[in-house]
């Protein structure tokens, strides 16, 4: 981008007025291939965003908590890069755009793209896995009649980077600041809330769906594989002011060979608290274990109503105190194996169904 020539003024030197001023040179908007660090590329749905003329990646969690000891931190590094619930917009009048996204440390399952055009659906670019070359995503013979903001929801268990855009030579990126939306909702969970069987992408998942039906911004902090994590609450403070949180979680700890439910019942305690003390002002949703046919942990001998009941219990109690936390019992959402795509994950019809299920719940 060419930078306006200022000149220095010369010590002692008086303006000769009979000179014309030089003009004034403006900056040359960027043009064809755009430098990634422009300031008209909005990333949605994420705190942790990082900015160069060549890469614009992001993170759902601070380096510090991915750096945590996986004992304390409880879920698995790879999943949390994942780009679950992340979007990218900018507005054009460009007749084409080109996109590339390159393959980052983490997850490469294969998965889609969305893209949106003012709002409404465009085109789904799909991808197979695993993804260790870079994706391309090209659009072609778009209209030019006026600008129009193009939004990018990217997959949920890939981790990419977007590494190249470039519009025709003619175009630039317009000045573009995105409409504020009706609030913003967090989601914390397991595999579940991250979308696993929702064929790789975000705009599947039950959170995305709910955010939708709310109006509302998303952030997904959901990680496959996760425990009752502690570091993930914590997140939680370094998060925008939140309107809605839903918590779905304890499978795992459920489905693990060593929890008890008294480990279980003080980690979703801590959990619920520091989620609480560190958005005071949210309504908070915690849903109970959803429909599933594992029925028993034989190790254990826990069963899934064991977790059930110790949320019903803790919700209960910090009712009294807190109006603004709810329970929502999720196996008279998901009652049968027909919504799940195995085990415990739901299908894409039974994603649907907890995002409709979870919006009425809201509703009343």
């Amino acid at each position: 981008m060419a930078v306006a020539l200022v000149l220095p003024l010369i010590s002692g030197c008086k303006e000769d007025s009979t000179v014309a001023p030089r003009p004034r040179v403006e900056p040359k908007e960027e043009t064809g291939k755009i430098a990634l660090n422009n300031a008209n590329i909005h990333v949605m749905g994420v705190q942790y965003v990082y900015r160069t003329p060549e890469k614009l990646s992001f993170k759902r969690f601070s380096d510090a908590t991915l750096g945590l000891p996986s004992d304390t931190r409880r879920f698995s590094t790879t999943y949390a890069l994942a780009t679950t619930g992340i979007s990218i917009q900018f507005k054009t009048r460009s007749s084409s755009i080109h996109m590339m996204f390159t393959p980052e440390t983490g997850m490469s399952d294969g998965g889609s793209f969305k893209i949106l055009k003012d709002g409404v659906d465009f085109k789904t670019v799909s991808f197979a896995g695993p993804v260790t070359q870079p994706i391309q995503v090209e659009l072609s013979s778009l209209p030019t009649d006026k600008e129009y903001v193009y939004e990018i929801i990217l997959p949920c268990y890939t981790n990419v980077s977007l590494t190249k855009l470039e519009l025709d030579a003619e175009s630039s990126l317009a000045t573009y600041v995105p409409a504020s939306k009706g609030g913003v909702y967090i989601s914390f969970g397991d595999s579940i809330t991250h979308g696993a069987r929702q064929e790789g992408a975000t705009y599947l998942t039950y959170p995305y769906l709910l955010a939708q039906k709310l109006g509302m911004s998303l952030y997904n902090l959901a990680v496959s594989g996760a425990k009752i994590s502690m570091p993930m609450a914590q997140t939680a403070k370094d998060m925008p002011k939140a309107d809605i949180i839903t918590i779905l979680i304890g499978y795992n700890d459920f489905s693990s060979g060593n929890r008890t439910t008294l480990q279980i019942e003080n980690d979703y305690r801590s959990f619920l608290t520091e989620v609480r003390n560190n958005q005071p002002a949210a309504e908070i949703y915690c849903i109970t274990l959803l429909y599933t046919t594992n029925t028993l942990n034989t190790t254990t001998g826990l069963v899934p109503d064991d977790v059930r009941n110790i949320i019903k219990d803790i919700v209960t109690e910090y009712k009294t105190t807190d109006n603004k936390l709810h329970l929502i019992e999720g196996d008279k959402i998901i009652t049968s194996s027909s919504q799940l795509a195995d085990q415990v994950h739901l299908n894409v019809a039974g994603a649907s169904q907890l995002a409709d299920g979870l919006y009425e719940s809201i509703r009343e």
